[in-house]
């Protein structure tokens, strides 16, 4: 059984393989870049050093989330350095069988790289995200540079 973080933005269930995780943290307003992305929000200090900020559901849906008091800021890997997603709300960590996960089929136009798979949850359906594909080849080395 593989271990994932669930949460929420946009409105929308995604998950995360929880060994890609480095902890999760209440969010606290980043200080702006100048001319950064869209969805880069910001920096922060994080364990003595600089940790971007990444807008999800900027950088997903190209909307900015609405202000709320469940934010919150995961902290994973990126090519050996550490990123932050602030997503709307943390739903919890759960564990899924193979068997309840179906993998993306980019055959049917309507997944991105990005979109490793779905859970088929009684509710909802989740996206699982593979964060190694969440940012193209120069948006991740920007990211990573930033923390360097």
């Amino acid at each position: 059984m593989d271990q994932y973080l669930t949460f929420l933005t946009n409105k929308q269930q995604f998950a995360i393989e929880i060994a890609s995780i480095n902890k999760i943290i209440d969010y606290t307003e980043p200080t702006k870049v100048p001319e950064a992305l869209d969805y880069m929000m910001g920096v922060i200090e994080y364990n003595e050093k600089i940790l971007p900020i990444i807008s999800l559901s900027q950088r997903l849906f190209g909307v900015i989330s609405k202000d709320s008091n469940a934010k919150r800021v995961i902290v994973l890997n990126l090519k050996d350095k550490q990123i932050g997603y602030e997503v709307d709300d943390i739903i919890g960590i759960r564990g899924f069988e193979t068997k309840e996960i179906e993998l993306a089929n980019p055959d049917l136009g309507i997944t991105k790289d990005y979109i490793y798979g779905y859970i088929k949850d009684k509710k909802d359906v989740i996206i699982i995200l593979d964060n190694d594909k969440v940012f193209t080849g120069k948006q991740a080395e920007m990211l990573v540079a930033m923390n360097a």
